[in-house]
């Protein structure tokens, strides 16, 4: 398909792009009990694949997939199957993140109506966008104020904080999503991986109590520490998890018997599956209530 890519703006092929990385969707297709994604916005169909269009030239395309891969295979794969918690990382890693921030930013913009947002909102955002496309690009050497925050997200298994939702290791550890959040003091471009959170900064009045989640440019590590979570966003993601458990509830009862069916014929396949795990974990936190 010819059009011009959305990141350097040079009319070309364009490939299609995945805003959640490929890699991502068949790690959690391969990972599931069924083999497939439910669309969060449709729970009756099931998904092949995860969000895409025709978006970048091959130029881009090939910049972002050597990201991808640095990430997949020195961070991803040996957290998410290894339990590794401290990783290495070199310059790749913000630019990965940066690059996963502006997909996310120039997707949801465009699936929402400017006019929805004040003149500043859109400002903010609109500046964001830019600087992020510059640094992806070489053209700027430095993120500034749009830093990446990246958290490594373990399964809970005890908090102080009341009113969890049940599906909450369901959640952290299973779901993918994207989003622009935040309020008039604080924006964030929030990009959810499986086990791993990713906020990309628009604007933020925290940053000073944020810096052990903040992403080197240059040589650094991933490791266990304590992170510090903006005002607001435990309320956010709780928020989310209880909106997919709702979408779960909403699913067809034909497609809840297909799954109850294919679970009793195949359960060494459930067993095995790295989301009955992650359902073990809300389990074990939550006892039957798991069972809404």
């Amino acid at each position: 398909m010819n059009g011009i890519c959305r990141l350097c703006n040079v009319e070309s092929d364009l490939q299609v792009s995945h805003f959640i990385p490929k890699f991502v969707g068949r790690w959690v297709k391969k990972t599931s009990i069924t083999g497939y994604i439910r669309e969060h916005n449709d729970v009756s169909k099931r998904a092949q694949d995860i969000a895409k269009e025709h978006w970048l030239c091959s130029k881009c395309e090939g910049m972002f997939s050597t990201w991808e891969k640095a990430f997949a295979d020195q961070i991803f794969y040996p957290f998410v199957e290894g339990g590794n918690s401290i990783a290495s990382y070199d310059s790749w890693m913000s630019k990965f993140c940066a690059s996963l921030s502006w997909r996310t930013l120039t997707y949801i913009r465009s699936k929402n109506n400017r006019d929805d947002k004040d003149d500043q909102y859109n400002l903010a955002v609109d500046l964001a966008e830019k600087h992020l496309s510059e640094f992806l690009l070489g053209v700027r050497d430095n993120l500034n104020q749009y830093e990446q925050h990246l958290y490594p997200l373990e399964k809970i298994e005890s908090t102080t904080a009341g009113g969890m939702p049940t599906n909450i290791n369901r959640y952290i550890l299973r779901t993918m999503a994207m989003d622009i959040v935040g309020n008039a003091r604080n924006i964030f471009i929030y990009t959810k991986l499986p086990s791993f959170l990713l906020l990309g900064i628009v604007r933020c009045d925290e940053l000073s109590r944020m810096r052990s989640s903040r992403i080197a440019l240059a040589r650094s590590k991933i490791s266990p520490r304590d992170y510090y979570w903006p005002t607001g966003l435990y309320e956010y993601i709780a928020g989310k998890a209880r909106e997919s458990a709702d979408a779960h509830d909403r699913m067809p009862e034909r497609d809840h018997k297909k799954i109850e069916e294919f679970v009793k014929n195949n359960p060494d396949k459930v067993l095995s599956s790295k989301l009955f795990e992650a359902w073990q974990s809300d389990y074990e936190r939550f006892g039957d209530d798991v069972f809404r």
